[in-house]
Parts: C-alpha cells; structure tokens; sequence
C-alpha cells in the first residue's frame, strides 16, 4: 500500500513557488489601498473656506512604529470669535488615503475661553481623495482621547492648499 506522503517529492517545490506566486500576487493587487501602518509621514497645511467660517489645520508629524513626534496647530476664525491650538502628536496611524492624529494641546484656547493646555486632542484627516477633509478635534482630559482615535465625525473640505502622505 502507498501512502499519499511516500509518493515523489519532486512536486514539492513547484507547489512552494505557486504558492509563493500567488502570495505576490495577492499583494500587487491589494497593494497600498489595503495597506495599514502606524509608519509613514504627513505633512502640509489645509484650510476650509465655507461662509464665513474658516479652518486651517498644519500638521507636520511622522511615525516609525508605535511611538509618533511632530506638530499640529489649528486655527477657527468664526464670525463669533476665533479657537485654536497647538499641540504635539504622539500616535499616527495611516491606512490608505486616512491618516488619524492624536496628542497633548500644548497651548490653546476655545471661542468661549476655555482653555485647552494640557488637555488631549484627536484628528482624522482624509488626504488620499479630491477634495481632501478633516475633522473637527475632539477632547478630553489627558491621555482621554484615545491613541489614534480620530477626531469628531463632523468633517470640513479642504478648500486651499493641502496635506501629502509620505
């Protein structure tokens, strides 16, 4: 009686190169659309011109891993008054065209005059289509944000200039 396994074994190779090629396929056609990472880099400005409120977000942060460095700053001037801050980014995570920022408001202040020293801030920005958008921070008390996270699901079109993915 012949086993199966005590048959040839010069079919083993040709199975381990067209698994191999269908491996390399695969990733062609999943590519960067599927292509997940806390690696990469962002970097540019957008501004959001709708009536009469304006919104620009800079941002210049790059990630390596699990740990993230760079800055942000966002500015709102409303016909009520004007928010802004500037913090520092901790976590990044991009997936296709979404990059997710989060970090600590180093200095900032709301229209009403709430502070936001100290407090945590989370931001998704959509930079791979046309138009780009971002979104409205989110807040919270220290390391509340969540690592990440994203901002609010309110978003706003970028209107001038814009961001780059790396």
């Amino acid at each position: 009686m012949t086993s199966a396994f005590s048959k040839s074994t010069t079919s083993l190779p040709r199975v381990a190169a067209a698994v191999s090629w269908i491996l390399a396929c695969a990733l062609i056609v999943v590519g960067p659309a599927m292509a997940s990472a806390q690696g990469g880099r962002i970097s540019g400005a957008g501004i959001s011109k709708v009536g009469k409120d304006t919104r620009k977000l800079t941002v210049a942060a790059e990630s390596g891993g699990s740990t993230a460095n760079g800055s942000v700053q966002f500015i709102h001037n409303s016909p009520s008054g004007m928010s802004r801050f500037r913090g520092s980014v901790s976590c990044m995570n991009v997936s296709g065209g979404t990059v997710q920022v989060s970090g600590t408001v180093e200095k900032g202040e709301t229209v009403s005059g709430t502070l936001l020293d100290g407090k945590s801030y989370a931001i998704t920005i959509q930079a791979g289509g046309s138009p780009q958008s971002f979104s409205l921070p989110s807040f919270g008390e220290p390391a509340s944000a969540g690592s990440c996270s994203g901002g609010r699901a309110e978003t706003v079109p970028v209107t001038e200039d814009g961001f780059r993915i790396q």
